[in-house]
């Protein structure tokens, strides 16, 4: 009896020590039972990119409210941009707005010449469209540091763009200082043209010249170019510069 009960025992505690006892690396895939691996189970941060096949998550898996899918189209209509893009990827197309172009802030500019005008700022704009475009010459006059007589200036300003005589515009502006106080005279002379489509590239240029009527003060003058694209030929123009 005690033979027995005693194989009886250790038959036991075999199966017991079988049943809870797996050696490592021993689970396959294929012991898995299909969804018995919850999140719960899962240790924070261990699914890392390494394990997810390269592809794998689709549209159908991701959050559209977090992540921009692929653009799936573009504006087919002639003289449209895209003003929106949906998380799904569909744009929205509406007018262009026009092409801008500056010629960067312009540098001082003596005007000392009364008879010859000086050039204030050039910029060449492609060719293939029109354009309009705009200058605001700044005129600084600075009196005679010696003497107290009063100095009278006029200065015109003119911004052409190409050759066409219809694409100018002068104006002048008269500033009047005194020898010896040390104050000078800003202005501004706004100027704007309209120019024409051109087939090759065109010149914008601000030139100014200076009469003084009393005194020689010290006349500078600076000016930049701005042009804002209004219509495109069939041949779209190459960037200006």
């Amino acid at each position: 009896m005690l033979v027995a009960m005693t194989a009886l025992f250790l038959s036991l505690a075999g199966a017991g020590y079988a049943a809870i006892y797996i050696p490592a690396n021993t689970i396959s895939n294929a012991m898995l039972k299909n969804n018995s691996v919850g999140t719960i189970k899962l240790r924070q941060n261990s699914v890392t990119y390494q394990k997810i096949a390269p592809g794998s998550v689709g549209v159908v898996r991701i959050d559209k409210q977090q992540i921009q899918q692929a653009i799936k189209n573009g504006c087919t209509t002639g003289g449209q941009a895209i003003t929106a893009i949906a998380e799904t990827g569909t744009v929205t197309c509406g007018p262009a707005l026009p092409a801008a172009f500056n010629s960067g802030v312009g540098t001082s500019v003596a005007l000392s010449s009364p008879t010859i005008a000086a050039t204030v700022a050039t910029y060449s704009l492609a060719g293939g469209s029109t354009y309009m475009v705009q200058a605001d010459p700044y005129i600084t006059v600075t009196p005679e540091t010696t003497g107290t007589s009063p100095e009278h200036v006029v200065v015109s300003c003119t911004l052409s763009a190409g050759t066409a005589t219809t694409s100018t515009e002068t104006r002048s502006v008269s500033l009047d200082v005194t020898q010896g106080s040390g104050n000078s005279q800003y202005a501004s002379i706004p100027l704007t043209v309209m120019a024409p489509s051109t087939p090759t590239a065109m010149t914008t240029t601000v030139t100014c010249t200076r009469t003084t009527s009393t005194g020689n003060p010290t006349v500078t003058g600076q000016a930049t170019i701005y042009a804002l694209q209004t219509a495109t030929s069939a041949t779209t123009p190459a960037k200006a510069g």
